[in-house]
């Protein structure tokens, strides 16, 4: 099986509540047997299948159904019923909006046809199928691909929604938080050596207090909270506590209850190995927050979204209390999502007036996370498994940077952002595909990126 990494816990946790829909949770008596009775799991039936079908109007019936059965576990199973929670999040959860403020930047178009014949090769030395053969394969249940060299879109295809459909971004959402604590520190306003309870008080005299901002970003957290398979099918791990009352509507914001009382790992320091969890950007978006005293929405607002020539608003998903979580729930259009993606490109002046990502400040990003604190990770592994290369290290919330230079974060579900600064190259994916399933997509993008460029 795949290895997997969840924004939120599949299939052995509570039904949580969304939008005052019913919350199921598991009391302590409660057998793995009974949880699978209380939550339903949607299919992958013909109702999305081809995914195309998602580009036209779903049955009055089914959106009902949908919303009656609405839960975190059923809509990240990535069933029928997910394809339509990721194409809708504002029907299901609270967001918060940022308006466009600009003229459009619209992006003009240099297609070469030559892109979907393109391939990789693989961990194992077999060469995948090619791009436009993945992209027809209706197992792979990609929604929506675009990609930029020099400012223009070199590919595009729109499987399974429309392009002027909003989806959410899931975990790709974290290179939001991990820019901002960079563009805060460049600005003075952030000391990434400082403790992350310096700037989030709610945190003090817990065991973030040993977490500087730095080991934060890069996922260094020395704290038990990482999300593993193991995590995710004991209903009383931390992680799993941490999810239920994230998303909880009838918590009340309990979530931040859960948050301090995690714990450290005996014997090892925050900084030394890589540890992956949702947790950590919880409470970095608390930090951006208590830096600026600004919401993270008006934050990222005001340092990026109103730069972009960007067509459509942008929201972001909030906690029963009203934090936004920053970490997962970033919901666009994938052109305006790309449009971000190409701030980190020399091409920035294509979409944007202003500079926002300089080259101090992606270097920042580029080499803020340790190597060594990479090696034997799971993220190492799933670096080689989707592009057939080794990352050399995370760093600032991006999951793979390649010593070239190329940089990717993956999403739950298969969403994806890369983005090759080198070779001007930048590409968004959205997707409702099963977990379990490899996703080759990160390697097509880098696949495509070296061809247009020519190395």
């Amino acid at each position: 099986m795949n290895k997997m990494k969840y924004l939120a816990l599949l299939v052995m946790g509570p039904t949580l509540a969304f939008g005052g829909q019913e919350s199921h949770v598991k009391n302590e008596n409660m057998t793995k047997t009974d949880v699978h009775e209380e939550i339903y799991i949607s299919k992958i039936t013909d109702v999305t299948t081809p995914i195309s079908k998602a580009k036209e109007s779903f049955p009055l019936n089914f959106t009902q159904d949908v919303s009656k059965k609405f839960s975190t576990p059923n809509w990240q199973s990535a069933g029928d019923h997910g394809v339509f929670v990721n194409l809708n999040i504002p029907k299901f959860i609270n967001v918060d909006i940022a308006m466009p403020t600009h003229d459009i930047r619209n992006l003009k178009r240099a297609i070469n046809p030559d892109l979907k014949e393109i391939t990789f090769t693989q961990e194992d030395g077999s060469e995948t199928p090619k791009l436009e053969e993945y992209l027809g394969n209706d197992y792979n249940r990609v929604q929506a691909i675009i990609m930029a060299h020099k400012g223009k879109v070199v590919f595009e295809a729109y499987p399974g929604m429309n392009p002027s459909d909003f989806h959410v971004w899931m975990s790709a959402s974290k290179t939001t938080v991990g820019t901002l604590c960079v563009l805060l520190e460049s600005e003075g306003k952030m000391d990434l050596d400082k403790s992350i309870p310096f700037y989030a008080p709610e945190l003090k005299g817990t065991a973030w207090d040993k977490v500087s901002v730095k080991n934060a970003l890069n996922m260094a957290s020395g704290l038990d909270l990482e999300e593993t398979t193991a995590a995710f099918s004991d209903p009383n791990s931390w992680i799993e506590k941490f999810f239920a009352s994230l998303f909880s509507q009838k918590e009340g914001g309990q979530w931040l209850d859960v948050l301090k009382n995690v714990q450290a790992i005996d014997g090892e320091e925050p900084g030394e190995r890589f540890r992956y969890s949702t947790a950590i950007t919880q409470a970095l978006t608390m930090a951006i927050e208590g830096a600026t005293g600004q919401t993270y929405k008006d934050v990222f607002n005001e340092k990026v979204w109103s730069k972009l020539g960007v067509q459509n608003q942008f929201m972001v998903g909030l906690t029963s209390d009203g934090t936004a979580v920053g970490g997962g729930l970033v919901n666009t259009t994938i052109e305006d999502a790309l449009k971000y993606a190409m701030m980190f490109t020399p091409s920035w002046n294509v979409v944007s007036e202003q500079r926002v990502i300089t080259p101090k400040v992606l270097e920042r990003i580029r080499t803020l996370g340790d190597p060594a604190a990479y090696v034997g990770s799971e993220e190492e592994a799933y670096s080689l498994e989707w592009t057939g290369e080794k990352a050399e290290r995370n760093s600032a919330q991006w999951d793979h940077i390649w010593a070239d230079g190329g940089m990717f974060k993956h999403g739950n579900m298969h969403q994806g952002i890369y983005t090759d600064p080198e070779r001007d190259f930048a590409a968004f994916v959205f997707s409702t595909s099963p977990n379990e399933r490899s996703d080759k997509m990160p390697g097509y993008m880098r696949a495509v990126a070296k061809k247009v460029a020519g190395k």
